[in-house]
């Protein structure tokens, strides 16, 4: 068989995961507090067997795509991307001393997705010595 009958006979296939059909699941599954292997459990049951890392990777990148703002045209030629700071919150034990940022995972993903401001970064260091 040439590749041109290869091409007639044969469609590629498409680039999309298999979990994606059951993606609305998956994450309503661990928004209720399910473990991976929980959500693999059920997968299976639904036909779909699926390694916990397989799992994990695809959870990842979907959340990742879901918080990273659309870049602009401008942007991806210029490689910069548009950061906002994080929120400055005052411990409770020292109440001048501010605390940058939070404990919420997604805001940790957003600020190591992003170039860190390191004079903004100085700035604290800064204003902790004394």
């Amino acid at each position: 068989m040439d590749i041109e009958e290869f091409l007639k006979q044969v469609q590629p296939r498409a680039k999309r995961s298999k979990l994606e059909p059951f993606k609305a699941q998956i994450f309503e599954l661990k928004a209720r507090g399910y473990a991976n292997v929980q959500v693999c459990e059920w997968l299976a049951t639904n036909g779909v067997k699926i390694s916990q890392e397989g799992l994990r990777k695809f959870i990842e990148r979907r959340e990742q795509t879901k918080q990273l703002p659309k870049s602009s045209p401008k942007d991806q030629q210029t490689g910069s991307k548009q950061t906002e700071a994080p929120p400055v919150v005052k411990a409770e034990s020292d109440p001048e001393s501010p605390v940058v940022g939070s404990h919420d995972p997604a805001d940790l993903r957003k600020i190591l997705a992003s170039n860190p401001d390191l004079a903004a970064f100085a700035k604290i260091a800064k204003g902790m010595k004394k």
